[in-house]
Protein backbone atom coordinates (compact mmCIF):
# COMPACT_ATOMS: atom_id res chain seq x y z
CA UNK A 1 0.00 0.00 0.00
CA UNK A 2 2.88 2.27 1.14
CA UNK A 3 4.32 1.66 -2.56
CA UNK A 4 0.97 2.34 -4.58
CA UNK A 5 1.23 5.88 -2.38
CA UNK A 6 4.61 6.55 -3.05
CA UNK A 7 3.90 5.90 -6.66
CA UNK A 8 1.27 7.95 -7.09
CA UNK A 9 2.46 10.65 -5.24
CA UNK A 10 5.38 10.70 -7.68
CA UNK A 11 3.76 10.77 -10.46
CA UNK A 12 1.28 13.53 -9.52
CA UNK A 13 4.10 15.74 -9.32
CA UNK A 14 5.97 14.41 -12.22
CA UNK A 15 2.34 15.74 -13.86
CA UNK A 16 3.26 19.14 -12.09
CA UNK A 17 6.56 19.90 -12.49
CA UNK A 18 5.60 19.33 -16.58
CA UNK A 19 2.60 21.29 -16.39
CA UNK A 20 5.01 24.89 -16.89
CA UNK A 21 8.19 24.47 -19.13
CA UNK A 22 10.15 27.40 -21.01
CA UNK A 23 9.43 27.08 -24.86
CA UNK A 24 12.40 29.46 -25.57
CA UNK A 25 15.26 31.81 -24.42
CA UNK A 26 17.38 33.36 -27.08
CA UNK A 27 19.77 36.06 -26.40
CA UNK A 28 20.71 37.92 -29.69
CA UNK A 29 22.46 41.17 -30.46
CA UNK A 30 22.34 41.83 -26.41
CA UNK A 31 18.92 41.42 -25.97
CA UNK A 32 17.12 38.19 -24.47
CA UNK A 33 13.39 36.52 -25.67
CA UNK A 34 12.12 34.11 -23.07
CA UNK A 35 8.86 32.24 -23.48
CA UNK A 36 6.90 29.89 -22.00
CA UNK A 37 4.62 27.06 -23.55
CA UNK A 38 1.00 27.74 -23.74
CA UNK A 39 -1.52 26.43 -21.18
CA UNK A 40 -4.02 25.34 -22.28
CA UNK A 41 -7.44 27.02 -20.74
CA UNK A 42 -10.64 25.69 -22.43
CA UNK A 43 -13.54 24.00 -21.74
CA UNK A 44 -14.68 20.94 -23.71
CA UNK A 45 -17.27 22.47 -24.92
CA UNK A 46 -15.62 25.79 -25.66
CA UNK A 47 -16.03 27.08 -29.98
CA UNK A 48 -13.23 29.23 -29.20
CA UNK A 49 -9.96 27.02 -27.54
CA UNK A 50 -7.78 29.45 -25.80
CA UNK A 51 -4.51 28.93 -24.31
CA UNK A 52 -1.95 31.33 -22.65
CA UNK A 53 1.91 31.96 -22.18
CA UNK A 54 4.05 34.47 -20.81
CA UNK A 55 6.59 36.02 -22.47
CA UNK A 56 9.75 38.47 -21.40
CA UNK A 57 11.81 40.76 -23.23
CA UNK A 58 15.11 41.71 -22.40
CA UNK A 59 16.81 45.00 -23.60
CA UNK A 60 20.44 45.70 -23.66
CA UNK A 61 20.00 47.85 -20.72
CA UNK A 62 18.67 44.62 -18.87
CA UNK A 63 14.97 46.29 -18.99
CA UNK A 64 12.33 43.52 -18.80
CA UNK A 65 9.19 43.73 -20.52
CA UNK A 66 6.13 41.19 -20.71
CA UNK A 67 3.71 39.76 -22.80
CA UNK A 68 0.15 38.14 -22.35
CA UNK A 69 0.29 36.18 -25.45
CA UNK A 70 -3.20 34.81 -26.09
CA UNK A 71 -3.16 31.82 -28.71
CA UNK A 72 -6.96 31.47 -29.74
CA UNK A 73 -8.52 28.72 -32.25
CA UNK A 74 -11.39 29.21 -33.74
CA UNK A 75 -13.69 27.17 -36.28
CA UNK A 76 -13.88 30.68 -38.14
CA UNK A 77 -11.83 33.26 -39.64
CA UNK A 78 -10.34 35.84 -36.77
CA UNK A 79 -8.43 38.98 -37.02
CA UNK A 80 -7.65 41.68 -33.93
CA UNK A 81 -6.84 44.45 -35.09
CA UNK A 82 -3.75 46.96 -34.03
CA UNK A 83 -4.40 48.26 -30.76
CA UNK A 84 -7.37 45.28 -30.24
CA UNK A 85 -8.47 44.97 -26.82
CA UNK A 86 -8.29 42.11 -24.19
CA UNK A 87 -10.23 42.34 -21.02
CA UNK A 88 -9.90 40.41 -18.52
CA UNK A 89 -12.28 40.61 -15.25
CA UNK A 90 -10.43 39.17 -12.24
CA UNK A 91 -11.73 37.57 -8.95
CA UNK A 92 -12.72 40.96 -7.39
CA UNK A 93 -14.69 42.00 -10.46
CA UNK A 94 -12.03 44.78 -11.43
CA UNK A 95 -11.57 44.85 -15.35
CA UNK A 96 -8.13 44.65 -16.51
CA UNK A 97 -7.99 46.60 -20.38
CA UNK A 98 -4.86 45.26 -22.39
CA UNK A 99 -3.74 46.13 -25.93
CA UNK A 100 -1.80 45.00 -28.90
CA UNK A 101 0.82 46.59 -30.79
CA UNK A 102 0.15 45.25 -34.02
CA UNK A 103 -2.61 43.40 -36.03
CA UNK A 104 -2.75 39.40 -36.10
CA UNK A 105 -4.41 37.98 -38.62
CA UNK A 106 -5.58 33.95 -38.14
CA UNK A 107 -4.27 31.54 -40.14
CA UNK A 108 -5.57 28.03 -41.08
CA UNK A 109 -3.89 25.69 -38.78
CA UNK A 110 -5.94 22.73 -39.61
CA UNK A 111 -8.17 21.25 -42.00
CA UNK A 112 -10.45 18.40 -41.20
CA UNK A 113 -12.26 15.95 -42.88
CA UNK A 114 -15.02 13.93 -41.26
CA UNK A 115 -17.05 11.73 -43.17
CA UNK A 116 -16.64 13.82 -45.84
CA UNK A 117 -17.26 17.42 -43.92
CA UNK A 118 -14.56 19.76 -43.90
CA UNK A 119 -13.45 22.36 -41.66
CA UNK A 120 -10.33 24.63 -40.80
CA UNK A 121 -9.16 25.74 -37.36
CA UNK A 122 -7.63 29.18 -37.61
CA UNK A 123 -5.28 30.49 -34.85
CA UNK A 124 -3.83 33.63 -34.14
CA UNK A 125 -1.81 34.29 -31.13
CA UNK A 126 -1.74 38.51 -30.05
CA UNK A 127 0.31 39.55 -27.05
CA UNK A 128 -0.44 41.78 -25.18
CA UNK A 129 1.92 43.82 -23.08
CA UNK A 130 1.38 43.71 -19.09
CA UNK A 131 3.21 45.33 -16.30
CA UNK A 132 4.59 43.34 -13.30
CA UNK A 133 1.54 44.69 -11.37
CA UNK A 134 -1.19 43.65 -13.80
CA UNK A 135 0.45 39.92 -13.37
CA UNK A 136 0.37 40.09 -10.05
CA UNK A 137 -3.79 40.98 -10.30
CA UNK A 138 -4.03 37.97 -12.96
CA UNK A 139 -2.01 35.81 -10.71
CA UNK A 140 -5.26 36.59 -8.18
CA UNK A 141 -7.51 34.46 -10.01
CA UNK A 142 -9.29 35.41 -13.44
CA UNK A 143 -13.83 35.00 -13.88
CA UNK A 144 -13.69 36.28 -17.57
CA UNK A 145 -11.67 37.23 -20.78
CA UNK A 146 -12.85 39.06 -23.73
CA UNK A 147 -11.22 39.13 -26.76
CA UNK A 148 -12.22 41.69 -29.41
CA UNK A 149 -11.95 40.68 -33.23
CA UNK A 150 -12.82 42.86 -35.89
CA UNK A 151 -16.16 40.13 -36.26
CA UNK A 152 -17.36 40.09 -32.70
CA UNK A 153 -16.61 39.47 -29.13
CA UNK A 154 -14.55 35.89 -28.26
CA UNK A 155 -15.68 35.51 -24.56
CA UNK A 156 -14.43 32.86 -22.09
CA UNK A 157 -16.09 32.71 -18.65
CA UNK A 158 -14.16 30.35 -15.84
CA UNK A 159 -15.90 28.45 -13.05
CA UNK A 160 -12.45 27.56 -11.83
CA UNK A 161 -9.85 29.78 -12.22
CA UNK A 162 -7.17 28.64 -15.06
CA UNK A 163 -5.25 31.53 -16.14
CA UNK A 164 -4.59 33.31 -13.09
CA UNK A 165 -2.56 29.76 -11.94
CA UNK A 166 -0.95 29.17 -15.53
CA UNK A 167 0.27 33.01 -15.71
CA UNK A 168 1.93 33.21 -11.96
CA UNK A 169 3.54 29.55 -12.30
CA UNK A 170 4.97 30.99 -15.79
CA UNK A 171 6.23 34.49 -14.03
CA UNK A 172 7.99 32.43 -11.46
CA UNK A 173 9.95 30.49 -14.20
CA UNK A 174 10.58 33.37 -16.05
CA UNK A 175 12.35 34.80 -13.04
CA UNK A 176 14.19 31.69 -12.19
CA UNK A 177 15.19 31.80 -15.81
CA UNK A 178 16.22 35.67 -15.86
CA UNK A 179 18.82 34.63 -12.90
CA UNK A 180 20.73 32.53 -15.31
CA UNK A 181 23.09 34.29 -17.40
CA UNK A 182 23.12 33.52 -20.72
CA UNK A 183 26.49 32.77 -23.25
CA UNK A 184 27.30 32.09 -27.04
CA UNK A 185 28.30 28.85 -25.63
CA UNK A 186 25.51 27.69 -23.62
CA UNK A 187 23.78 24.57 -25.61
CA UNK A 188 27.50 24.72 -27.99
Amino acid sequence: MKKLLLLITCFLSGITSFAQEIEYDKTENGERSIMCKYENVRSMKDKTVFSVALMAEQDKEKNIFYFLSLKTTSNTPITVEKGGILLIKLNDDSVLELHTQMEYAGTVRDIHNINGFVYSDYTINPAFQISKEQISQISEGVKKIRLVTTTDYRDKEFKKDKIGAAIKAQYELIQKKLKETTSITDGF
